[in-house]
């Protein structure tokens, strides 16, 4: 739990959760054309999304010099390559009936908007928090610092895996970042473009790679640049 003094009434909360809740209702068939669908068992102060990641898994495996490709079939863009290899050393394809596994997202809106909506990872099948090891990563690109992580393993007061995202309240609420209140981005940000901006850095843009090479097996995460 977070340590919070400050607290919303709560039948105010609970109006204002009806209202967001409404609002991702009202943008039902743009979710699920992304593959997020919120789920009926969503009740007070949380909100249930499954996320179904639809990126194949790319496979990456050694090749011999030379070697001619398949039509279809094209060599990694190097920022997808793990330190120390080239194009010409290794083969990429992508396998359709493989992808990053599902997951779902739970929101908490305790207090909101006074605080920003709280984040989970759990499993859509037994509803257990997962394990970090297990997860996705997710990524976001931005100019100056390229594809980077958002999804870390512990945070300091949960000691949970959380989305270090603008608009979650693992965020805001971290230490680190005590200079950008969630508070800036109250008016701006509804749970319907938090929910968006989990979509984009987990799936949208986030791409798996298994690296297959000589005494080593490597899986690999990247986020491609999108207009």
């Amino acid at each position: 739990m977070f340590s919070h003094t400050m607290r919303v009434d709560p039948q105010v909360n609970q109006m204002k959760f009806v209202r967001e809740l409404g609002r991702l209702t009202d943008q039902k068939s743009i979710l699920e054309s992304r593959g997020l669908f919120i789920l009926s068992s969503t009740s007070f102060p949380h909100v249930d999304v499954l996320v179904v990641p639809r990126h194949a898994l790319r496979v990456a495996v050694p090749s011999p010099p030379g070697m001619q490709l398949p039509p279809g079939v094209q060599p990694p863009p190097p920022a997808d390559l793990p330190p120390g290899a080239t194009a010409t050393m290794l083969l990429a394809f992508d396998i359709p009936s493989l992808a990053v596994r599902a997951f779902k997202g739970r929101f908490d809106l305790t207090d909101y908007d006074l605080r920003a909506p709280s984040l989970e990872f759990r499993d859509p099948w037994t509803d257990q928090l997962l394990s970090y090891p297990t997860m996705l990563r997710a990524m976001e690109f931005e100019t100056q610092r390229k594809a980077h992580l958002v999804l870390l393993d512990d945070h300091p007061v949960t000691h949970k895996p959380f989305l270090c995202l603008r608009g979650v309240r693992e965020y805001h609420e971290h230490p680190q970042h005590s200079g950008d209140d969630w508070m800036l981005y109250r008016q701006t940000l509804s749970l319907f473009s938090i929910v968006m901006s989990l979509w984009r850095v987990t799936v949208d843009i986030t791409h798996a790679q298994l690296v297959v090479q000589p005494g080593a097996v490597q899986v690999m995460f990247n986020a491609e640049e999108k207009v």
